[in-house]
């Protein structure tokens, strides 16, 4: 696949999205359950063998044990797919999670982008940059994620310096790093101009993510608006669930392929 540049990491153009692993559907919580009891270890390993085969090199994932483990023990099989963490909200000490990602083998972190819109709310502009900085410090590329768009334009206005950003598709509240919790979101299809046109704006990289709208979307409706405004820098995250559609992977790559 080609290659995009979050600072010093090359990755694929497509990512492999961790919310079906850790059961964050964004539908209803039986789909939520359903994909914690699909995804066991092994089956984990085995959609990651199957990215890697189709070529795609990077997963985004969240920074909680069980992930870190997984990922452990995929890479003593042999694994090589790379990991751009997520922090966790669950984590009290934001700054100890970036550490941990780190030493358990993170290629880039980015910070929640529930946290981010929140803080930048809250008027805590510091604390989102004090997080990048403790990235920057340990070597990785440093992402910020955001739902709402004019989170990504203030952040670049303020000076932040950030490799790339997690720009989501649609403007939604989040579970706020609580996997129990089922939140009310509205999946506007407004939200998707407004996500693409913050593109143009931006200095540095982006990976869009919900394209599908957490699989309310066909795969030509997901991509269609996509492939109109998409940079050559930019990158998409699709997270992906085997038993929606057994070339699921394959698919993936070969639209993500016809991008411009």
């Amino acid at each position: 696949m080609r290659t995009i540049a979050l600072g010093s990491l090359s990755v694929s153009r497509l990512l492999v999205g961790g919310n079906p692993i850790s059961g964050f559907s964004h539908q209803t919580p039986e789909r939520s359950s359903a994909m914690i009891d699909y995804f066991t270890v092994a089956r984990i390993k085995g959609l990651l063998n199957a990215c890697e085969r189709a070529g795609i090199t990077a997963i985004v994932a969240r920074s909680d044990a069980f992930i870190m483990r997984v990922l452990h023990e995929y890479w003593s099989d042999g694994g090589q797919i790379r990991w751009i963490a997520q922090t966790a909200p669950e984590y009290r000490d934001a700054q100890q999670n970036v550490t941990l990602a780190h030493a358990h083998g993170a290629s880039a972190v980015y910070v929640h982008g529930g946290d981010v819109d929140l803080m930048m709310a809250e008027g805590k502009a510091d604390a989102i940059r004090a997080l990048v900085a403790s990235i920057r410090e340990l070597g990785l590329p440093a992402g910020v994620a955001a739902h709402d768009p004019a989170n990504h334009r203030k952040i670049q206005q303020l000076g932040m310096p950030v490799s790339f950003h997690m720009v989501c598709m649609y403007n939604l509240t989040g579970y706020q790093g609580n996997a129990q919790r089922t939140p009310t979101e509205r999946f506007d299809p407004e939200d998707r101009g407004k996500a693409l046109d913050i593109l143009s704006e931006l200095d540095q990289p982006a990976i869009l993510y919900k394209l599908y709208g957490a699989g309310r979307l066909t795969p030509e409706k997901a991509f269609g608006d996509i492939a109109e405004r998409i940079r050559p820098c930019d990158g998409v995250c699709v997270g992906m669930y085997p038993p929606d559609a057994a070339d699921m992977v394959e698919r993936n790559v070969l639209l993500a392929e016809h991008l411009p």
